[in-house]
């Protein structure tokens, strides 16, 4: 058995569950907001990476595209509390999924 075969669609619970919300408008609903959420955290990560390499950047040439080492820091600081509240929003709307793993892992 290789690696796809075993985490491929067959071994993916949330393969049923996508499955239910197609039929069910309410299910729909709930995991179209689910996913627009991750949409938005997959979109924050890359926001993350450009605040990082552009504080280390200014740090080492005195700017990063017009922006010193304070305007990044300013900006990272801002950014985080931004990814903070995503990422609380995100575990709270996925709190029963990562119930049951944390179930599975410890229990």
């Amino acid at each position: 058995m290789n690696f796809f075969t075993y985490f491929g669609d067959t071994m993916n619970p949330m393969a049923e569950a996508f499955e239910k919300a197609v039929r069910d408008p309410r299910l729909r609903k709930k995991l179209k907001i689910k996913a627009f959420l991750s949409l938005l955290l997959l979109a924050g990560s890359i926001g993350v990476v450009f605040i990082t390499v552009g504080t280390v950047m200014a740090t080492r040439h005195g700017t990063f595209l017009g922006m010193t080492r304070l305007d990044f820091l300013k900006l990272r600081a801002r950014y985080g509390l931004l990814m903070m509240i995503l990422i609380t929003i995100h575990v709270i709307l996925n709190r029963g999924i990562m119930k049951r793993e944390l179930k599975l892992l410890f229990g």
